[in-house]
């Protein structure tokens, strides 16, 4: 079964869950040939959508959809109703979006949990929010936290013995036990023969299916600015470098969700003005700081922008992106994987792989710091899918 997969960083890691679920599904006969694995640690569903839109080639020719960021969906969105919302909008943005793309496709939701989470002693609102889409839907949704406490009991599923860390679960064992438990309950929900079904009536309308992407190469190109390559051994990116500069972005009716960034030692903190206000968003991961990783591929997202006006997709709006100097004046967010950065690079790299929003974007234009005039793209917004 040609599968691609998104998710984070408990897909990413090897060994762990991914590559004994493999093992476990070949041994039962239902083998899961991975076509696409698409997952970076770090990162929640607005970059799973992001993913999707930049492989709809794969998208429509594989058979499974495997989407893995519930634990990372709850550390950034948490159960406040604006931003739980905000994030349903995300996560059924990706299950009609690929529908859309292959109205055969199966669609597999892994809801895992972390040391000490919620799932513990309460309902959490991500993994409700999963589940009822998913009914909504007829997809697949497997919630490991739910089945662990089930078959183990709190006792040991909330020992801190069967974690490795905060958000991962301790391998071999606990992530064979996981495993086992996904391929119990994949295995008999991909036997039934696959059959097209039409899209039901969205849940929320303003849901972002019909987010735009565009990727690091295509800006470089249409802004005038050189390709900057950034590879490691299990994926490569095009990024273009705003370096000094500033990258003005024009918006109608709709709102910048996601930026897709390298962080490397060299990256500053990111500027953001919307008219009067300035936003300083913290992009330094610590294990670039500690030297621990030469880069990384990350994501920032925007809900910190908008304030009251999040769910409000009709404005129009305007920002300035551009690399925090020492000034002051601003609001500062520091996502909850960044860390504050105590010095500012007298050389500063900004690379930017790609970027998710909605409505039409109007203007994209790159403001040099220099005296040279800016390179600018004024576009119609059917011309915006990278």
């Amino acid at each position: 079964m040609k599968t691609l997969i998104i998710g984070g960083s408990n897909t990413v890691m090897q060994p762990g869950y991914l590559s004994a679920l493999l093992s476990a599904m070949a041994r039962r006969g239902a083998a899961l040939d991975i076509v696409a694995d698409l997952a970076v640690g770090g990162t929640t569903s607005a970059f799973g959508l992001y993913q999707l839109k930049l492989h709809e080639q794969e998208l429509a020719d594989c058979d499974l959809l495997l989407i893995e960021y519930a634990l990372n969906d709850a550390f950034v969105y948490g159960d406040e109703r604006r931003p739980f919302r905000h994030w349903a909008r995300f996560y059924e943005g990706i299950i009609r979006f690929a529908r859309e793309r292959n109205p055969k496709l199966r669609i597999a939701t892994l809801v895992f949990g972390a040391r000490n989470g919620s799932f513990l002693t309460s309902v959490p609102a991500i993994d409700a929010g999963i589940a009822y889409i998913s009914q909504w839907y007829g997809t697949i949704c497997i919630d490991v936290s739910r089945l662990l406490m089930q078959r183990l009991g709190r006792e040991v599923v909330g020992h801190p013995s069967f974690y490795s860390d905060q958000g991962h679960y301790a391998r071999p064992v606990a992530t064979t036990v996981v495993a086992n438990l996904i391929a119990d309950e994949l295995e008999p929900a991909l036997a039934a023969p696959p059959r097209s079904a039409a899209l039901p009536p969205a849940i929320d309308p303003e849901h972002f299916a019909n987010a735009r992407a565009l990727d690091g190469a295509w800006l470089a190109k249409r802004l005038g600015r050189p390709v900057v390559d950034y590879a490691n051994r299990r994926f490569s990116v095009a990024a273009v470098d705003l370096g000094q500069d500033r990258l003005r972005f024009d918006i109608d009716k709709g709102m910048l969700l996601a930026l897709s960034y390298v962080c490397e030692p060299r990256t500053p903190p990111l500027d953001l003005r919307a008219g009067d206000e300035i936003h300083r968003a913290a992009l330094l991961k610590g294990g670039v700081r500690d030297g621990t990783y030469k880069f990384l591929v990350s994501m920032l997202s925007f809900e910190f922008l908008y304030g009251p006006a999040l769910l409000d997709m009709q404005q129009t709006r305007t920002l300035t992106l551009s690399g925090g100097t020492a000034a002051a004046g601003h609001k500062l967010h520091v996502p909850k994987d960044s860390v504050r950065h105590e010095t500012f690079p007298a050389e500063p790299a900004l690379p930017i792989t790609g970027i998710l929003f909605t409505g039409n974007l109007k203007t994209c234009a790159i403001e040099s710091a220099s005296t040279q005039p800016p390179s600018t793209l004024d576009r119609p917004a059917e011309a915006a899918t990278a």
